[in-house]
């Protein structure tokens, strides 16, 4: 989501270094995984050194790193009719995955592969920061809490973009933060609940996140070096990237 350049707050884009992709699209673009590979592959091998890829959702990673083929899009309209198809047949469990093979099937594209089988294209160094859970916990409500008070900025933005006929993207309409604050401005729930809702939603996020990095340090084991930090005082968790894994940290250093 840092790809947005109407997000800075919501998508926690504040850092002490130049990052390439960082609010280098509007909302009502779509940034997809195969557009995210192209671009972050054009930084690495277009660089004379090192590169840090500060990774988030581990599907991107995973595109980027490994050797592994990407699924053709489809049209908008196919998609609709995918996901009708699947909500008819009652498969609502997973259901974008449902849909994603649905639309595929209905394109006759070829099978996916699965985004694990790919050989490591790079040199890799994974550096998995992996906080205990309490301490993830008090930076999803301090991190919950900074998009509340201050984010509801960018969901008026959003909102005039909309009425102006230049709407968000889905995903930027239902990405953590932008649901619940758009949701309070239509006076549906209140600032207080926003911030619960958001909370609640980011730490299924970072669930799904663990078990995500959890198998790409097992995938990479052998073919990588692999550093796993989970100790609070270790300090490799001290970084100044930007406050996704804490500013405990830096209070610390």
């Amino acid at each position: 989501m840092q790809v947005y350049r109407e997000l800075p707050i919501m998508s926690n884009q504040a850092r002490d270094r130049l990052a390439e992709l960082v609010g280098v699209v509007s909302v009502a673009d779509e940034w997809t995984v195969a557009r995210h590979r192209c671009a972050a592959r054009e930084v690495i091998e277009s660089s004379d050194g090192p590169v840090v890829l500060d990774a988030g959702t581990g599907m991107y990673l995973n595109a980027v790193l490994l050797d592994v083929a990407l699924a053709p899009r489809v049209e908008q309209g196919i998609r609709g009719q995918a996901e009708q198809k699947v909500l008819e047949q009652g498969r609502r469990q997973n259901l974008r995955r449902a849909v994603r093979e649905e639309e595929l099937r209905m394109v006759g594209a070829e099978p996916r592969s699965s985004i694990w089988d790919g050989d490591p294209l790079f040199d890799i160094t994974l550096v998995y920061l992996r906080p205990p859970r309490t301490v993830l916990a008090e930076a999803i409500d301090a991190r919950s809490h900074t998009i509340a008070s201050r984010g509801l900025g960018e969901a008026r933005i959003l909102n005039e973009m909309e009425r102006a006929g230049t709407p968000p993207n889905p995903s930027v309409k239902t990405a953590i933060g932008v649901r619940e604050l758009r949701q309070h401005l239509k006076g549906g729930i209140s600032l207080q609940e926003s911030e619960q809702l958001i909370a609640t939603r980011t730490r299924r996020l970072a669930r799904r996140q663990i078990r995500w990095f959890d198998k790409l340090a097992r995938t990479l084991e052998g073919r990588a070096n692999v550093i796993v930090s989970d100790h609070p005082e270790d300090p490799i968790l001290i970084h100044k990237l930007h406050d996704i894994i804490g500013a405990w940290t830096l209070e610390k250093a």
